[in-house]
């Protein structure tokens, strides 16, 4: 069964080169070339493109802004600190449950490898980090 997501590719550190709606094969999710942000409509599948992520070594907490995207100062030194960054989506969001998802995957990740001093210098309004903290 085929799926429609949204691609987005990135070249480095999350310069957007395009995004468009098409098909995507499994081949091209796991390629070698350029970093790939890849969005599925079904939830199902976010941890098959984690696990892609990491293998790349490009990780991602998503953000959900405004039609301008917010830039905290403090942003780069999480980022190079622990080797993760963040997207900002604006307005237009793929599919908010997948993009929670993946971050709670980003969540439990960053849990293992640091422990829980990550949470007290994460951004706020990442994606799912409320409820996630809460369970």
């Amino acid at each position: 069964m085929e799926k429609t997501i949204l691609i987005l590719l990135f070249f480095s550190f999350n310069q957007l080169a395009f995004g468009q709606n098409r098909k995507l094969t499994d081949e091209e999710i796991n390629d070698s070339g350029p970093t790939k942000m890849t969005f599925i409509e079904n939830c199902d599948e976010v941890e098959k493109l984690f696990k892609a992520d990491l293998k790349k070594g490009i990780l991602f907490l998503l953000l959900q802004g405004g039609i301008a995207p917010v830039v905290v100062t403090k942003d780069k030194a999480f980022e190079n600190k622990y080797q993760i960054y963040y997207y900002d989506f604006g307005c237009n969001a793929p599919n908010l449950d997948c993009s929670k998802n993946y971050n709670e995957f980003a969540f439990n990740y960053l849990t293992e490898l640091y422990g829980g001093k990550w949470k007290k210098e994460v951004r706020r309004d990442v994606i799912g980090l409320k409820k996630w903290k809460q369970k």
